[in-house]
């Protein structure tokens, strides 16, 4: 394992029969705090701290619900102008022409035959 810093080091407290880790909650704390930081890798954390980058999303998810953080997505919400959004969109006619011929009497206008 790699030198990390303190604050991502995980205390373990606890190993189970199954070997299932427990961990310190002060560190983990640190560690999912430290994960929160802005362009911070949290693959590169997990793999510092010696777990599983999906484990370490869980416990930031956990976390974000916890103290009532919304999750962040990675929709992009594009530039809006100062004006109120409409659920509406207006409709504009560029240029309307007439059919010609009715559409039954067109050739190949295919017209189911009744049985």
């Amino acid at each position: 394992m790699t030198q990390i810093d303190s604050d991502t080091a995980l205390a373990v407290t606890l190993v189970g029969r199954d070997g299932k880790r427990r961990y310190d909650r002060q560190s983990k704390r640190r560690l999912v705090e430290a994960c929160l930081q802005p362009g911070v890798s949290v693959a590169g954390l997990a793999l510092k701290a010696g777990v599983n980058a999906n484990l370490l999303r869980r416990w930031i998810k956990l976390h974000q619900q916890r103290s009532g953080m919304a999750v962040a997505t990675q929709v992009v919400e594009p530039m809006r102008s100062h004006a109120s959004p409409s659920a509406f969109v207006p409709v504009v006619e560029i240029g309307c022409r007439e059919v010609a011929e009715p559409i039954e009497q067109l050739p190949h206008v295919f017209t189911p035959t009744e049985n």
